[in-house]
């Protein structure tokens, strides 16, 4: 037992520290010796949890849609309401601005970089947006419920995916936070106008 419990530890290390790796340096810059290095693992032992990048890559994304998922239910717990979920939703760049300014954001980024020529990853990849796409659905659809809205829920929640991914693209291009805090504030008088309109 005790050894089982060890592997799983080690294994869970070199995800999580891989985690931050990947998003620094990109999937095809990254190496198996940065891995061992971040997890302070030897090399050939990496090769014990993983046999290639990929399956390190798709043991990264479950380990952040894990993350993701207990992320959001805590939000349903704590924002009693839909428009204020969505609003703490439009606050993750911003609370994450320094990491963002300096590489964008890791689901955006990771995307792009693998939707040029690895999309079999990419569709891998593309999971965690649409777990955030499902949920912003979800409560924009508890937010218009019986107002008559002209928009749907889904259609108001890919725009707000487009808003929030602009805004971090182009605040990692210009390396200015300005650009990030005042987005916010704009996609924040959006949901409160749409609570206003429908």
């Amino acid at each position: 037992m005790a050894r089982r419990e060890k592997t799983t530890q080690v294994r869970e290390q070199i995800v999580k520290r891989t985690d931050d790796l990947l998003y620094k340096k990109g999937f095809n810059l990254m190496s198996f010796t940065d891995i061992a290095e971040v997890a302070d693992v030897p090399r050939g032992n990496i090769y014990y949890y993983f046999k290639t990048k990929d399956d390190v890559l798709k043991a990264v994304i479950e380990y952040r849609i894990e993350g993701m998922k207990q992320m959001l239910t805590e939000w349903e717990t704590n924002y009693p309401t839909p428009l204020q979920r969505l609003k703490r939703y439009a606050q993750i760049p911003l609370n994450e601005k320094q990491r963002v300014i300096e590489y964008g954001c890791p689901m955006g980024t990771l995307n792009s970089e693998l939707g040029k020529s690895q999309t079999s990853l990419q569709h891998l990849a593309k999971q965690q947006m649409d777990i955030f796409n499902n949920w912003l659905t979800k409560q924009f659809t508890l937010l218009i419920a019986d107002q008559g809205s002209n928009q749907s829920a889904a259609e108001l929640a890919e725009h707000l995916l487009i808003l929030t991914q602009g805004m971090s693209v182009i605040s990692h291009i210009y390396k200015d936070e300005s650009i990030l805090l005042r987005e916010v504030q704009n996609i924040e008088k959006w949901l409160d106008s749409c609570v206003a309109t429908v």
